[in-house]
């Protein structure tokens, strides 16, 4: 509503329907033609300050398919896109729908061993990729992108250095490799978001604590 995607009324309606017949409400606006899932991808991007995939616009990397099995992708409704290591510790870059759902990057971190770096995309996008990278299903993602803006076709992921994603964050484009480029205060800053939607921590709770240390 902030953005001046949808209106009062349609945000009424599509949370009714989510009531009725469930999924999220995201997806609900999508499929009742109130918003795009581009649309709403930026905004949750911006809302959440982490970086948001276009799978149109980056080739998977083969090692981080390795790194998360396909029953763990469909259980989580998840995309490995990168695959870093560091200090000889692993982390994989994750698209995500639901990017605060901390159980579950838990989850995956215990059954594949390596830390989860989550990033944003649309719920269509993450099932697309699915089944092209891992069923060798349906159309490369890449190929619906307009002609000047597709990936070379080739080796997913490019050589082993160049585990590089193209993402989309407050509606432009850049290169990034991971998430380092976040310093300290734009971390906590998603840290705090990320526990106020998981109603682990309010705003008040925040601020009396951090009266009582003054």
């Amino acid at each position: 509503m902030d953005a001046g995607l949808i209106t009062e009324t349609q945000l009424q309606a599509a949370l009714s329907s989510q009531k009725t017949w469930g999924g999220k409400l995201g997806s609900t606006l999508v499929r009742m033609g109130f918003a795009r899932e581009e649309d709403i991808l930026r905004c949750l991007s911006a809302q959440l300050r982490l970086p948001a995939v276009d799978f149109r616009k980056v080739r998977i990397s083969p090692r981080a398919l390795a790194a998360v099995p396909l029953r763990i992708a469909e259980k989580y409704h998840v995309m490995p896109v990168a695959l870093k290591e560091e200090l000889g510790k692993k982390s994989v870059i994750l698209a995500m729908a639901d990017p605060t759902n901390l159980d579950a990057i838990s989850e995956i971190e215990f059954q594949t061993g390596v830390n989860v770096r989550p990033v944003v995309a649309t719920e269509s996008g993450i099932t697309r990729a699915i089944n092209y990278y891992y069923r060798k299903q349906g159309q490369d993602p890449a190929a619906q992108a307009p002609p000047s803006e597709r990936v070379p076709v080739g080796p997913a992921g490019g050589s082993e250095g160049e585990d590089e994603m193209v993402i989309l964050q407050k509606g432009e484009e850049r290169r990034v490799s991971s998430l380092d480029g976040l310093d300290t205060g734009e971390l906590l800053k998603v840290l705090i978001r990320v526990l106020e939607a998981k109603g682990v921590l309010t705003r008040e709770e925040l601020e009396a604590a951090l009266r009582s240390q003054r």
